[in-house]
């Protein structure tokens, strides 16, 4: 009986270090992808707010200093290039419904509605 427990669990645990270990080995290149791709997702999300484009700006200046030490496949050129396009007009859009809402603020002042 002790036996077939600490076989499943020897078995279980296998498993999980397997996992981890296949997860875990990702390519610089593929770590530079992943990390631009989170960025994406973190500017395109609705309550991102342009108060805090200097850090992103920051972030994305980083991976891409990280990214000159790569040494990306083709493929790999135009899925950076993709997501550098994607934030790049994520970032844009933000930028254009901040200046969108200030110049309707201003509208709403000049004509006295509250």
């Amino acid at each position: 009986m002790k036996n077939r427990i600490i076989i499943r669990l020897a078995a279980v645990v296998a498993a999980l270090v397997t996992f981890c270990f296949l997860t875990s080995c990702q390519s610089k290149e593929e770590k530079i992808i992943s990390q631009l791709e989170s960025l994406c997702n973190t500017v395109e999300r609705d309550g991102f707010n342009v108060k805090d484009i200097d850090s992103v700006q920051e972030k994305f200046e980083a991976i891409h200093e990280s990214a000159k030490d790569c040494n990306f496949t083709n493929d790999q050129l135009k899925e950076v290039a993709k997501l550098d396009a994607r934030f790049t007009k994520a970032v844009a859009k933000k930028a254009v419904e901040r200046v969108g809402n200030a110049i309707d603020g201003i509208i709403e002042g000049l004509s006295g509605d509250n």
